[in-house]
């Protein structure tokens, strides 16, 4: 089950390379970035577009059920440099 699960993660952010604009934002902003939500049942994939730098940064990958906008708001430290 983890062997599949991480080929279909792997396959759902390769589309967001060429797909990332055409999903909805949350009304929640990382560094001056509007976060958007792609989804990927059960779960949701948070992700920044850097416009200028054509790079697209997956900050959380939630449960449906979890409280992603608290924890979203809440936690604003990301391992990636900018």
């Amino acid at each position: 089950r983890a062997d599949r699960f991480q080929e279909d993660i792997k396959k759902e952010m390769e589309e967001l390379g060429y797909m990332g604009g055409v999903f909805p934002k949350t009304q929640i902003l990382y560094r001056n970035y509007s976060i958007h939500k792609k989804p990927f049942p059960p779960s949701i994939i948070f992700y920044v577009l850097m416009e200028p730098k054509k790079e697209v940064h997956v900050l959380r990958v939630l449960r449906e059920e979890r409280d992603w906008k608290r924890i979203l708001e809440y936690q604003q430290d990301y391992t990636y440099l900018e």
